[in-house]
């Protein structure tokens, strides 16, 4: 819980921070609360409360940052509910969760892209799509790499709790 905490302040310290942008794509946007999804279902041993922390910070982050309500809700159950299959059917090693960590902040990259284009907001196309990925693709790797890496006793402990 605690790490989901320092999670979403640390992303939001960083967008707000962070400040250079290419055709009003911010290049090093942060994911770091949308990478660290997987993360925080390993850590927190109960489910309910897993699901119960990340409806109620998708909600927060739909009112502070998005004009569409519940955007970050749909995805962040959407996220958990993948996790929950996958860990479910597959074991918990530090790879696959890097691997989702990855496939969770590009997916959402797709997912918010497909929503804005869809509704008319914006025209991005897919260079801008492939662009912005890849420009975000060293922070978020580098902080999901550094969470396994600092909280690898505490995944080690909860990789038992998947065991079947």
């Amino acid at each position: 819980m605690i790490y989901t905490l320092i999670s979403f302040f640390l992303d939001t310290l960083l967008s707000l921070s962070i400040d250079s942008a290419y055709q009003n794509i911010n290049i090093f946007f942060p994911l770091i609360f949308v990478s660290s999804i997987p993360i925080s279902y390993v850590l927190i041993k109960s489910k309910k409360l897993f699901f119960i922390t990340y409806i109620i910070f998708g909600i927060l982050l739909d009112l502070l940052y998005s004009d569409i309500i519940f955007i970050n809700l749909y995805y962040f159950i959407l996220t958990g509910l993948f996790c929950y299959i996958f860990y479910s059917n597959h074991k918990t090693t530090y790879f696959n969760i890097t691997l989702i960590s990855i496939l969770s902040f590009i997916l959402y990259d797709i997912y918010i892209f497909l929503i804005l284009i869809l509704i008319g907001y914006s025209n991005f196309n897919i260079s801008s799509l492939f662009y912005k990925i890849s420009h975000s693709l060293i922070l978020n790797i580098s902080y999901i790499i550094i969470s396994i890496l600092i909280l690898k006793s505490r995944i080690l402990v909860c990789k038992n709790c998947f065991k079947k």
